[in-house]
């Protein structure tokens, strides 16, 4: 039989974030998020009304490229906070953490669109980690990359 505490998530985390794996295929990479909140989808809604002017204000006729954008400049101005547990590999920064700005640049580069759909995806995760794995989560966490 299902328990009520399985539906139950963390809103608090939802509007302030929290440190949130991006996915299996990225190691250790963290991010700290808030979920996905009115502020994200107004923002969008509004960003999107204002691009679909061309279309004579149909949203629904924007270029996806256009929708892409909308949805990673929102994301970036309104979910995500901070990045982890990342470090240049190559040139004159190698081995030191990739900052939050550094990190908003690679996600507006086409060449890491895996990652980016990996920061689609974690916003759903935020609020609803389960005792259990916050259980297993404890110590185990790195110190946070440069978050501003």
């Amino acid at each position: 039989m299902a328990k009520l505490s399985q539906f139950r998530q963390n809103s608090t985390a939802i509007i302030k974030g929290e440190w949130v794996p991006v996915g299996d295929e990225f190691g250790d990479l963290e991010i700290l998020t808030r979920g996905f909140t009115d502020e994200y989808y107004d923002a969008q809604a509004a960003r999107q009304r204002v691009a679909a002017r061309d279309f004579d204000g149909d949203v629904s006729r924007l270029p996806t490229a256009t929708r892409r954008s909308i949805n990673l400049d929102c994301l970036i101005d309104h979910v995500l906070l901070g990045v982890r547990n990342l470090e240049h590999d190559e040139g004159p920064q190698a081995g030191k953490p990739v900052t939050l700005e550094e990190f908003h640049d690679l996600l507006r580069n086409p060449d890491y669109a895996e990652l980016v759909a990996g920061c689609f995806k974690a916003p759903a995760r935020v609020g609803r980690r389960r005792k259990a794995d916050l259980a297993d989560a404890v110590g185990n966490s790195a110190s946070t990359s440069a978050t501003s």
